[in-house]
């Protein structure tokens, strides 16, 4: 029951504070969906948390924290935590920073080059794995969980199979790679191809595009990171769009407590 008084209390805490609603001039993602998108991340921490074997979250990062879309409203369910930014933009970082009192940290462009000095309890990754390549999602995922606590999450999200019947009304890449994503995903169940330099934000470079994978493909790559448990999976998980994963510690092999 401590998950279920761990939620209320996060929900009471969110209700009873202002939202800080500042929109840094230059966040790529203001548009009619900002708040709806960032209020539906609080819906599925909820669900994580009440999945998971936390307890107390006194640590959150945020990563690819852009202009705080959603850090905005996770540090209202935990006000009593201390909160990581985290971003390749060093704009975006800086804002959240000054504008939601987080510790900034900025990211290399190899994630796995990044020693975070702390360990979470909670780690949200909203709409990071859904720009990298597969073998890029299998080592940061990894590389990531060695900074979980006793008992952290982290939360990400994917397109998944619904990202196909999205394309066709707003599509995320031209149409000749998105075929080719497609014939990826359907042979292997992961397709990825880099932006066009016009279709890219002009701070990254490298591997940066659309993925699309299948949620057996998700698990299976999770199924080989050591000491974690995997928590749930919720297709269109968050604002009915993207597909969420919770895992985290403590791991399905640690031994249970005597009764």
């Amino acid at each position: 029951m401590h998950n279920f008084k761990l939620v209320k209390e996060m929900f009471k805490n969110y209700e009873s504070r202002d939202l800080i609603e500042v929109i840094s001039n230059n966040d790529p993602m203001n548009n009619q969906w900002y708040f709806s998108v960032g209020r539906s991340a609080v819906e599925v921490i909820a669900a994580a948390i009440m999945a998971s074997n936390i307890q107390n979250v006194n640590k959150v990062l945020d990563l690819a924290c852009g202009y705080g879309r959603v850090l905005r409203h996770i540090v209202n369910l935990f006000p009593e935590a201390e909160f990581h930014a985290c971003d390749l933009d060093k704009d975006g970082v800086e804002f959240c920073a000054e504008t939601f009192g987080a510790i900034p940290i900025y990211s290399p462009e190899e994630l796995t080059d990044l020693k975070f000095e702390s360990k979470y309890d909670l780690i949200w990754i909203g709409s990071l794995f859904t720009h990298i390549n597969q073998d890029f999602t299998r080592r940061w995922l990894s590389h990531l969980s060695n900074f979980l606590s006793s008992q952290g999450i982290i939360i990400a999200t994917f397109h998944g199979r619904w990202s196909q019947d999205v394309h066709k009304i707003v599509p995320y890449i031209g149409e000749r790679k998105w075929k080719k994503i497609i014939k990826d995903y359907l042979l292997h169940g992961y397709g990825y191809r880099d932006y066009s330099p016009d279709e890219s934000h002009n701070y990254i470079s490298g591997s940066y595009g659309i993925s699309l994978a299948k949620p057996h493909v998700i698990i299976r790559d999770l199924e080989n990171i050591p000491r974690i448990r995997i928590y749930l999976y919720m297709e269109r998980g968050w604002a009915d769009h993207q597909d969420v994963v919770a895992f985290g510690r403590p791991s399905y092999c640690e031994p249970w407590p005597n009764p």
